[in-house]
């Protein structure tokens, strides 16, 4: 038994690093695309070359008071250590999530099994919305990187793992959640342990005695306090921005309009329960269908014999809370789902594991056919993106193209509103200025050099593109190419051929 339980382990293990390498793949090969992510990135890229370590900007200038800065300091710090690469600013999320996996074998390992350990540690890695998350410019695997954190400690230390570390990082990841996306991590943290106390309240109650609460806050509050403060009094009036209009105006308004940033996801109440099969697919089918197989089976007794279950519950609770909470709102997004996915792994890998080595036997090959399988359609669709780059919304290319064929003096308008990407990718410390099409035709009316327009394709019909030639076209954008008498090589065929011609007849 135990050498098959090796054998299981060491396959397992093999194909979560696989699993890792195939992510690491991607972020080398994948540009950075609009709009969250090359907004984030172009955000720690700035923190970068400015050396202002305490406010994140939207752009030059400009605060970026939607987000505390953990997130951004880390990829900051990627660029200090790499150069401007689209990997640099997606290595943080990896190690994080890494860091987080770590946490999550290390809870299963001690309160169950190293079997069942590196079950979970697969089946989180190849959930959907870790697999993406994981490799892509975002605050989110670091709030969850906290709540884990403080969840892990929570469960260990009132499980009899009581060493005062555990003590103390329940509050460390309760003070870096906060500071990578503010009370939501409270809301989170405190949400999980306060149901799962109220389903055993009598037991539960005295975990809560076990933690030093008034040197632990202090030490929470030790990490963020610091970093508001000095961000309030360098841009007044963040606070009330942040905690009343990012946090409760967007969870309570589903009309709100008050983002200075983006705007409001504004889905069907309960869609969030859809948006579970999505982040936590495939296995989210996989636990499906053998919870419909089963359900026969449960009694009422077996629910209630599992809710008085100490670590079962504890898993449960920490699997549905975030469906739970965000039913109560309409502003919603499918990554909210990531928090979630921590418990949801363990117990699916405890479910796998429970039986007999004969019956984990036979599902053994469940278990390594959906891990791979989005990793496979990953490998695809690089494949298909390297092949065809105008099928992402990212205008790597266009600047890239841009600035293969610029000379000195040559200038680029941007007409519209500039994508994230084109910032990001132009890199010249300074903000690109939108052009309204009347300020470019005022700019442009008698320019005698060449030039370079950047325009939106629905948008083509409000300039004058007659003496514009297309050079590259992405999924959203066209970047044209000015045709200068000055130098008939730029013209096309016809149009060299009509201006020749009318030259010749003036002569």
């Amino acid at each position: 038994m135990i050498e098959k339980n090796n054998t299981y382990i060491r396959n397992l293990s093999i194909l979560f690093w696989c699993i890792i390498g195939i992510r690491v793949v991607s972020i080398f090969l994948l540009p950075l695309t609009d709009t969250t992510e090359a907004r984030y990135a172009n955000t720690a890229l700035m923190m970068s070359n400015l050396n202002d370590w305490i406010t994140p900007f939207f752009k030059y200038h400009e605060p970026f008071l939607g987000k505390p800065p953990l997130a951004f300091w880390f990829e900051a710090l990627s660029y200090k250590i790499f150069p401007v690469a689209d990997f640099v600013p997606r290595l943080p999320s990896l190690f994080i999530t890494l860091a987080t996996v770590w946490l999550i074998y290390k809870l299963v390992l001690t309160l169950h099994n190293k079997l069942t350990a590196v079950l979970a540690s697969l089946i989180y890695v190849s959930s959907s919305v870790v697999f993406v998350l994981s490799g892509v410019v975002t605050t989110d695997p670091f709030l969850v990187f906290g709540t884990t954190l403080s969840l892990v400690s929570f469960l260990l230390v009132a499980n009899g793992h009581n060493t005062s570390y555990w003590k103390y990082l329940f509050f460390v990841g309760a003070g870096l959640g906060i500071l990578t996306k503010g009370p939501l991590a409270l809301v989170i943290i405190g949400g999980i342990i306060t149901i799962w106390i109220l389903l055993s309240y009598k037991k539960r109650i005295i975990s809560l005695k076990l933690f030093p609460w008034i040197k632990g806050l202090l030490l929470m509050c030790l990490i963020f306090v610091p970093w508001y403060t000095a961000q309030e009094i360098k841009n007044p009036g963040f606070l009330y921005y942040f905690i009343v209009g990012e946090n409760l105006g967007r969870f309570l308004d589903t009309g709100w309009h008050g983002d200075k940033y983006g705007y409001v996801h504004k889905e069907p109440h309960g869609m969030i329960w859809i948006y579970w099969l999505l982040a936590s697919f495939p296995w989210s089918f996989v636990a499906l269908t053998f919870m419909i197989k089963h359900i026969k089976t449960v009694s009422k007794y077996k629910i209630i014999t599992f809710l008085k279950n100490d670590i079962l519950s504890f898993y449960l609770v920490w699997a549905l809370f975030i469906m739970l909470f965000f039913s109560l709102g309409a502003n919603t997004l499918w990554y909210y789902i990531l928090p979630s996915i921590g418990g949801f792994s363990i117990l699916l890998a405890l479910f796998f594991t429970k039986e007999n080595a004969k019956i984990f036997l036979n599902r053994i090959k469940i278990i390594q056919y959906t891990s791979l399988f989005l990793p496979i359609i990953s490998l695809i669709a690089i494949s298909f993106i390297i092949i065809r780059p105008d099928s992402i919304k990212t205008e790597k290319y266009i600047i890239q193209t841009y600035k293969n064929k610029v000379k000195k003096g040559e200038a680029i308008y941007f007409i519209g509103r500039t994508s994230f990407s084109s910032a990001y990718y132009m890199n010249t410390g300074k903000n690109l200025k939108d052009l309204t099409p009347k300020e470019y035709r005022k700019i442009t009316k008698n320019s005698k050099n060449r030039y370079f327009v950047v325009i939106n394709k629905n948008e083509i019909n409000k300039i004058d593109s007659k003496n514009l030639k297309k050079i590259y076209m992405s999924k959203k954008y066209i970047l044209l190419e000015s045709l200068s008498f000055k130098s008939p090589k730029l013209m096309d065929d016809k149009c060299y051929k009509r201006h020749y011609s009318n030259n010749k007849k003036s002569m």
